[in-house]
């Protein structure tokens, strides 16, 4: 009994070590949201005190009427910025934790490998083919797993890419012109 605990201890101290990574990465991103969140706070306060001394300038209608409008225009590239900058957030987390499982997946894929190998060198005589034949469906595994994990990079790096071509020609919410009276 205690060789088998002995024999589990690793595994359940990198089970141990790979939660409390992910506990990390979790509270890291409430703190980066919560930085967003207060800092989207303080802006739309400096807005609101702006629009405030703005209106109490105007004097016509139509004055207000544009203003309104331009408000409006602001308010609403103003949202799609934030929205940018909340999808950035969760695809660095996203990222992080890729990184996290795929460092661990390694790490496993790895245990069974030579796990296999070691296996298979103890096969009984006469089971060459079918040793053989494990070895190759292994090896197809594996490439399989690389293979899907580059066409994973790969989409992962176009979506950013369309996000940074959308960025760029996406246009820059200008702060809006003091009315005269």
């Amino acid at each position: 009994m205690q060789d088998q605990l002995k024999q589990l201890k690793p595994q359940i101290e990198a089970s141990v070590e790979a939660a409390y990574e992910v506990a990390n990465l979790a509270l890291s991103q409430v703190e980066r949201a919560t930085e967003l969140s207060l800092a989207q706070s303080k802006q739309n306060a400096a807005f609101a005190k702006s629009q405030l001394q703005a209106v109490s300038e105007l004097k016509d209608p139509a004055s207000v009427f544009q203003f309104v409008q331009s408000q409006l225009e602001a308010s609403a590239k103003y949202a799609a910025g934030v929205a940018a900058t909340a999808f950035e957030l969760s695809q660095e987390f996203q990222a992080e934790l890729t990184e996290l499982a795929e460092t661990q997946f390694d790490a496993k894929q790895a245990e069974v490998n030579k796990l296999i190998v070691e296996t298979l060198k103890n096969a009984p005589q006469g089971s060459e083919a079918a040793v053989a034949a494990l070895k190759q469906a292994v090896d197809a595994g594996n490439k399989a797993v690389a293979q899907a994990r580059t066409a994973a990079k790969k989409s992962a790096e176009l979506a950013k890419q369309g996000l940074e071509q959308l960025k760029a020609n996406a246009p820059q919410a200008a702060k809006p012109a003091r009315r005269r009276a």
